[in-house]
């Protein structure tokens, strides 16, 4: 059975009892490795304890396809569940997972956490296709999942945030959920519980090289200086970042500049429109901003913004090189920029 987006956090609060496996897939493997201990905590207290609970890889599957079933109809010492967590590549698991999926798994309980698979994979389809198993797609989060998870984690440390606070949160973060849910656990922290959490603990913590990095490639593709655009891109690949995760920082910036612009249309100053922009543009990047926005005025921001969602898109889809279409974009851009002028 596919457990649909929307019904996977009820799914994980409480799996059906029927369910004796999960395979949990996708592109975000912090995503993956989280929910995988969610399940895991339903059926055993501990999830490395030995005498309850086997851990399988993909090279000993590949050489033992019967392991998994083997794993399972062995008897916890300790739980009345035995729990077996799989982790390898769709191709190491596919033989081995049918085979589980075809025994008797009523005493124990299968979380396979699946790399190198895609929704059209065999291994996905035979989870789909089975009574007693679910296929579960991990998935890089949305804003509303990243906004999601700031709230739950605020709220169970009963930390107080202002609006203008949880949006420069959520502008900070990528989408991958464990490195999210390091980076706001770390804000928690920070404030302590009960406590509250202002813009300026936020910019502390949070303003790493890596948002510096993008706030630079960002800027140069907004100011049309391709020599710096390019230099900053060199230093994102070399940091390993995600081209989505640059993306999506490069849209929060044009984003700013889209609202100063409709600021102005209101009749504000363009110092005062970038002084205005939630959350705030930090001080150092207003009066640059403000001489971006004449270049970037309606309807060329939203163009730019249009441009940068297609180029997400392109890369989600699949099958080119990731770095290679994000830079065309940004350099599109850059290009645009002197243009306009």
């Amino acid at each position: 059975m596919k457990v649909p987006q929307r019904q996977i956090p009820n799914f994980l609060k409480q799996p059906p009892g029927e369910i004796r496996a999960a395979l949990l897939h996708g592109t975000d493997a912090g995503l993956i490795a989280e929910r995988g201990r969610i399940l895991a905590l339903h059926y055993a207290s501990d999830p490395d304890d030995v005498f309850s609970v086997t851990h399988l890889n993909g090279d000993q599957i590949a050489r033992e396809p019967s392991l998994i079933a083997d794993s399972a109809a062995s008897v916890a010492m300790f739980n009345d569940v035995r729990l077996v967590v799989v982790k390898g590549g769709g191709r190491d698991l596919l033989e081995a997972c049918k085979i589980a999926l075809e025994s008797n798994l009523n005493t124990s309980f299968v979380v396979v956490e699946a790399s190198d698979t895609n929704a059209k994979h065999s291994l996905v389809k035979l989870f789909e296709g089975a009574k007693n198993a679910v296929a579960i797609g991990c998935f890089e989060d949305s804003d509303a999942e990243i906004a999601a998870l700031v709230q739950e984690i605020m709220s169970r440390e009963q930390i107080t945030i202002s609006n203008d606070t949880f949006q420069l949160i959520t502008s900070r973060l990528g989408n991958n959920r464990m490195v999210s849910r390091m980076e706001i656990e770390k804000l928690a922290l920070f404030a302590g519980k009960g406590a509250s959490l202002t813009t300026s603990d936020v910019e502390r913590c949070l303003g790493d090289s890596a948002t510096l990095t993008i706030n630079d490639i960002a800027s140069a593709a907004a100011d049309g200086n391709s020599n710096k655009l390019k230099q900053a891109l060199n230093k994102a690949w070399h940091e390993d970042m995600s081209t989505v995760m640059v993306l999506r920082g490069c849209q929060r910036y044009f984003q700013q500049i889209e609202m100063a612009a409709i600021a102005i249309n209101d009749g504000a100053s363009a110092s005062a429109a970038i002084r205005a922009v939630r959350p705030p543009i930090h001080f150092k990047m207003q009066a640059k901003m403000t001489t971006q926005l004449q270049v970037w005025r309606d309807p060329h921001g939203r163009e730019a913004l249009n441009r940068l969602q297609e180029a997400e898109l392109v890369i989600k889809s699949g099958g080119l090189d990731e770095r290679v279409i994000c830079s065309q974009y940004l350099l599109g851009l850059s290009l645009r920029a002197n243009s306009l002028r």
